[in-house]
């Protein structure tokens, strides 16, 4: 996905001018059962959804040494995926995938945000249909 990267890259360019380097965290090929859809026949049961999620991180501000406490621990990404999955029902994977963006924004390390979703079972004739988000903390 060479233009979500070439985007991602031109709205941080300014930050890794100034901070010298940017980072990146990602979470592949996540599959999950969630209770997702507005058609009559996804109301009531799961599906399969894979999450996508590239995080775009700060410079540390200090030396990792490594040791976890020193940089952004990818566990807390899933568990907000399986949390916002686990919440009841979503109609749209607009809403799924705006949901994970809100959330992986949220820590301080975080400059930018790639999400796709793609439920994996819709049409018998392609691989997936999906959405993708990508956002650049202000």
């Amino acid at each position: 996905m060479p233009d979500d990267v070439d985007f991602l890259s031109r709205s941080l360019n300014d930050r890794l001018r100034s901070e010298g380097e940017c980072r990146r965290l990602f979470l592949r090929g996540f599959v999950v059962d969630a209770n997702i859809g507005i058609m009559a026949h996804e109301i009531g049961r799961t599906q399969r959804v894979n999450i996508d999620v590239d995080l775009y991180l700060r410079p540390f501000n200090g030396p990792i040494e490594d040791h976890i406490d020193n940089v952004l621990d990818y566990d807390f990404v899933r568990e907000e995926i399986k949390e916002i999955v686990q919440s009841g029902h979503i109609n749209l994977q607009e809403t799924l995938a705006e949901a994970i963006a809100d959330k992986c924004l949220e820590p301080d390390q975080v400059a930018g945000v790639r999400v796709a979703t793609s439920k994996l079972d819709v049409y018998g004739d392609c691989a997936a249909v999906g959405y993708e988000i990508v956002r650049v903390k202000k």
